[in-house]
């Protein structure tokens, strides 16, 4: 672009040039008139150069600002599905209804493992079954349903320093009661490093859970949260 501008100015000039002798000729006599030609042609010469470079440095219409953005770069950030509860003292669940109201009452005639579960995996998480010798099942292994309350929970403890503990999740055989949510991989139980259990609630509460309660424990199980999720 500013190769054009300046080839069209400097043919202007040139023409100007190739007419100036007959000025000078007729304007010889008149000191004047001489000194104010050269001064006019040096003038819009300068004038020509300058604005072909102001030209040259306008950025093009199509020239992008900056590089383009990589998404890649940018981290998925997980927000909670509901505001955090004031406080969630033992004892106490949410919503403040039976589980089978929140949740759905378990119907294994309707339920099949093989189309209704699926497996997660994240190591910022810590898995009993994972760490238990003489554990035969599998706490990876959970309902499609459970899948993003449980990956959010496991998210929203890691941004806080502290690492969630899967303590149960599919339970098919014999470790809990006959209508169990466990049974259809549809409920978990969590404990928390680094957190109280109580803020540890709060969160599955905003994650999204359906049902959740802060269990006080007993003789055979220690103070844990119970998480439920609907079909």
């Amino acid at each position: 672009m500013l190769a054009d501008v300046l080839s069209s100015a400097f043919d202007s000039v040139d023409l100007f040039l190739r007419h100036f002798p007959r000025l000078m000729y007729h304007t010889h006599h008149n000191g004047w008139m001489k000194r104010h030609i050269v001064m006019l042609s040096v003038g819009c010469t300068s004038a020509v150069v300058v604005f072909a470079v102001g030209v040259s440095r306008i950025p093009s219409r199509h020239q992008p600002k900056h590089e383009p953005l990589d998404m890649t770069e940018i981290e998925d950030v997980v927000m909670p599905l509901r505001q955090a509860p004031a406080s969630f003292p033992r004892g106490t669940y949410r919503p403040n209804i039976r589980e089978s109201e929140a949740s759905g009452a378990i119907d294994l005639g309707t339920f099949s493992p093989g189309r209704d579960l699926t497996y997660v995996e994240d190591e910022r998480a810590w898995w009993e079954s994972d760490n238990d010798n003489g554990d035969t099942e599998c706490d990876h292994t959970v309902h499609y349903s459970m899948r993003l309350p449980l990956e959010t929970t496991i998210q929203l403890v890691a941004e806080r320093g502290a690492v969630l503990k899967v303590q149960d999740a599919y339970r098919p055989h014999l470790i809990h009661n006959p209508k169990s949510l466990h049974k259809e991989g549809r409920a978990v139980d969590l404990t928390c490093n680094n957190m109280p259990l109580e803020d540890l609630a709060k969160i599955c509460w905003q994650a999204g859970f359906d049902w959740v309660f802060h269990e006080k424990g007993s003789r055979n199980n220690g103070p844990h949260i119970h998480a439920s999720v609907a079909r």
